[in-house]
């Protein structure tokens, strides 16, 4: 579980930062994009309100897709993260290429490049989002850090009282250092390759797909309690 969030953590803070420089405005963090929504009400100049509105779409979007996954029990686990993990990559690469349909068709439409790009690119994140979310024991946030900074600072100041969750604290702070660590490396890359660079956290998560498949494949050893219960 920790090696498994450290590197989704490492994604989203890739596409953050290459959507930041890109499109200007977050992926993962509703929480400035409604901010900005609300600004834009009351001053339209200010920001691209549909741009605004795509990114909120499409993150709900996700998540609500990843939720309809991952809540049937007709495949194994690890073959619905599989699932999840392979159409978010599809939304990386999608959000990389620009649109997928003709650019003009799209601007008859009144749509802007960005807004289909921020639209991918948010969808792709809320469904990482909704996956992490769904771990069992402990939900894991990995595209935004607001409520992680919170639950450490919990911890702390809980834990003269109550004791201190060493294994749920190294969780919170890796996924916070990879997040930080894939946002660096996502500004070189956007730096150099623009939205092209999406297309390396779209590789990890085809990866991560195909190891949730094969790892599903893997033939199970029966516990000793199995079989003698049989």
């Amino acid at each position: 579980m920790l090696a498994y969030s450290a590197v989704l953590a490492l994604i989203a803070g890739w596409v953050n930062a290459v959507a930041i420089l890109t499109l200007a405005v977050p992926v993962g963090n509703l929480t400035g994009v409604t901010t900005q929504i609300g600004m834009d009400t009351a001053h339209p100049w200010r920001y691209e309100s549909h741009v605004l509105g795509a990114i909120l779409l499409g993150f709900l979007l996700g998540a609500a897709v990843a939720g309809t996954l991952l809540s049937s029990n007709r495949q194994p686990l690890a073959r619905r993260h599989a699932a999840v993990l392979t159409i978010e990559a599809i939304l990386l690469l999608a959000a990389a290429a620009g649109v997928t349909a003709d650019k003009n068709e799209i601007a008859l439409l009144g749509i802007e490049e960005t807004a289909v790009q921020g639209l991918f690119a948010a969808a792709a994140l809320g469904m990482q989002n909704g996956l992490t979310s769904s771990f069992r024991g402990m939900a894991v946030r990995t595209t935004h850090f607001t409520g992680t900074v919170t639950d450490l600072g919990l911890m702390l100041g809980r834990s003269r009282e109550h004791g201190f969750d060493k294994w749920k604290a190294a969780i919170l702070a890796t996924t916070l250092l990879m997040f930080i660590s894939g946002a660096v490396a996502g500004l070189f890359a956007g730096a150099k390759f623009d939205g092209y660079a999406l297309a390396v956290p779209a590789v990890i998560c085809l990866t991560m797909g195909v190891v949730n498949v094969a790892v599903s494949r893997a033939p199970r050893e029966v516990p000793a309690a199995e079989v003698i219960a049989v």
